[in-house]
């Protein structure tokens, strides 16, 4: 499957997926909507899908990558393929206007977004209150995924900074480098006691206290 499109068919659990969403938040807009299993519990206001072939399932579709988003406002509801997670995150982090997701993702990403030094965990910790829903596993999908995935809600709690992106994604990939070290390459000026303490030490949930360590303290 070159698109990643394992679409769910288990009723319950879209069921479940619906009485996470506030329907008084508009626009509503799916992303990949597939054969429209979740489509028509949600009736969506927009459905962006890659797929022309699956045009003929959904209402509303717009032909697009879902990574690139044709939408400055609403909430956002997808079973999001893994290839697409690192730039689909990147970009709606970019969008103050989407203040709600609810999301389908892969339980090992889940993992990492809350115990990883990555670029990606940082950001998602640093823009979204996150609540870890229901796990999901790979039966109820079709055809079958090999890993199980977590339904995610996500509520915006800052708005964009292009400093901080540019920030966390340079030191991210230093994230062995103590603090000042990576800063020598990244800009910034390290205001840290531990002169010793990485990049690495702190986790995803604690990034405002990275930021504040390298003298962005107005977060």
């Amino acid at each position: 499957m070159k698109l990643g499109q394992h679409f769910l068919v288990n009723e319950k659990i879209i069921e479940k997926i619906v009485s996470y969403i506030d329907f008084s938040i508009r626009p509503l807009i799916e992303i990949g909507g597939g054969k429209g299993n979740l489509t028509r519990f949600l009736n969506p206001d927009i459905v962006i899908e890659i797929d022309e072939k699956l045009a003929k399932f959904l209402p509303n579709v717009v032909i697009a990558d879902g990574r690139y988003l044709p939408v400055t406002r609403g909430q956002i509801v997808s079973s999001l393929p893994y290839y697409i997670t690192y730039e689909f995150f990147e970009e709606v982090s970019k969008i103050n206007g989407i203040r709600h997701l609810t999301l389908i993702l892969q339980s090992d990403f889940v993992e990492k977004v809350k115990n990883e030094p990555t670029y990606i965990s940082y950001l998602i910790n640093f823009y979204y209150k996150i609540e870890i829903k229901d796990n999901i596993p790979p039966w109820f999908f079709s055809p079958k995924p090999k890993v199980y995935s977590t339904i995610v809600k996500l509520t915006r709690i800052r708005d964009y900074n292009e400093r901080v992106n540019e920030l966390l994604k340079c030191v991210s990939r230093y994230r062995n480098k103590k603090i000042s070290n990576a800063l020598k390459i990244c800009g910034g000026e390290a205001k840290i006691k531990d002169s010793n303490k990485r990049i690495r030490d702190f986790k995803p949930w604690e990034v405002k206290e990275l930021l504040n360590s390298m003298g962005i303290d107005y977060v």
